[in-house]
């Protein structure tokens, strides 16, 4: 459940069988007598039109499972109280075998569980003691006018004692898998809080690490292709110290919003630090991975400094991995590209087969 309901696929199995069911049983007993009251005629066809269109219409999903749980509780309780009072109304149509009766108020039961699904936790409890009150109010007031004879009582009491038990059981369950689901909630925005860069929404530093040594390990083992591509915003101090690191902030925003556009879905962007950005590039070799740091080049240069029209600009260091590698050594000669890329003039591309010279300086 969640916030008191239960997750999809249960609910889809749930309905399933509540709709199914009741469609088997109706066939079952057409088939071996027939119609017995004009309320049975009646509630027959009732059971195949609405249980029938519920059904198709749950299986084609042309209905929401929101709508198919209000048919589906709205279809058993009409049906039910349908029974029971045309019992009330033409005593004669009273079945002379308890059982019937009995396996009649049985169903209320599964009405009084449907509704804490259909409902949630607090609205669904409440329903189910509305309902079982007025249903055993029912029962009490046709025992006490003499309709029940004086042995029936104990199949009664047994019915509201199994009911009662029921609501009492579903809601603690309910209530308790409610607090657990929001539980597990918070844990999650915990976790996405500990892995989120605050100011521009991706990845932080904590989550490369452990990503960038996960898809080294599974490209070593598996013997796939695998890239980094590490990024720094050119003049970045510059920008602070002309336009304030308000607008420093805006441009890493930005800028890490074009980089998004121009990646893939299996790929991972992130905050390294500071003007730095990593994008780590699962299944990708040398020659795919500058082009995927080309564009994210020519992505980020449609962003502007402060709307005056100066772009943005960045310097990429493309490393794919070795068979020697590790993290670190790759994460070396990304460092080593980027900064080549830097003292080439920036704005570029650069990757580790384009290096020979040592790690150059620049400002």
């Amino acid at each position: 459940m969640s916030n008191g309901k239960v997750d999809d696929s249960a609910l889809r199995r749930l309905y399933l069988v509540v709709l199914a069911f009741p469609l088997l049983a109706v066939a079952k007993m057409w088939s071996l007598e027939g119609p017995i009251d004009a309320f049975t005629r009646v509630l027959y066809p009732l059971v195949v039109l609405t249980h029938g269109g519920l059904l198709l219409g749950f299986l084609s999903r042309r209905l929401s499972l929101r709508a198919v749980g209000y048919g589906t509780f709205i279809a058993i309780t009409a049906i039910l109280v349908g029974r029971v009072a045309t019992w009330e109304m033409d005593l004669h149509s009273r079945p002379d075998d308890l059982g019937l009766v009995i396996v009649s108020l049985g169903w209320f039961g599964v009405a009084f569980a449907l509704a804490f699904v259909v409902f949630g936790t607090r609205r669904g409890a409440l329903i189910s003691v509305v309902g079982y009150l007025l249903v055993y109010l029912w029962a009490g007031l046709s025992a006490a006018v003499g309709m029940l004879a004086g042995g029936d009582y104990k199949e009664l009491a047994g019915m509201a004692g199994a009911h009662g038990a029921l609501i009492a059981v579903v809601w603690v369950l309910a209530r308790n898998t409610e607090q657990l689901a929001a539980m597990r909630a918070r844990m999650d925005l915990l976790a996405l809080e500990a892995t989120t860069d605050p100011l521009t929404g991706i990845a932080n530093r904590r989550r490369l690490d452990d990503e960038l040594q996960r898809l080294v390990a599974r490209s070593r083992r598996h013997s796939e292709p695998f890239s980094a591509v590490l990024m720094d915003v050119d003049n970045f101090k510059d920008i602070n110290d002309t336009f304030g690191h308000d607008v420093g902030d805006q441009v890493l925003v930005r800028t890490a919003h074009q980089m998004g556009t121009a990646t893939r879905d299996a790929d991972l962007l992130g905050r390294w630090g500071g003007e730095e950005f990593l994008l780590l590039a699962p299944h990708t070799d040398n020659q795919a991975a500058l082009a995927l740091a080309e564009r994210c080049r020519r992505a980020i240069r449609q962003t502007a400094v402060d709307g005056n029209g100066v772009p943005v600009t960045a310097s990429f260091g493309v490393a794919t991995l070795r068979p020697d590698d590790d993290a670190r050594a790759l994460m070396r000669r990304a460092d080593l590209a980027m900064y080549t890329a830097k003292s080439e003039g920036r704005d570029r591309v650069v990757a580790v087969p384009d290096v020979a010279a040592p790690v150059p300086q620049y400002r």
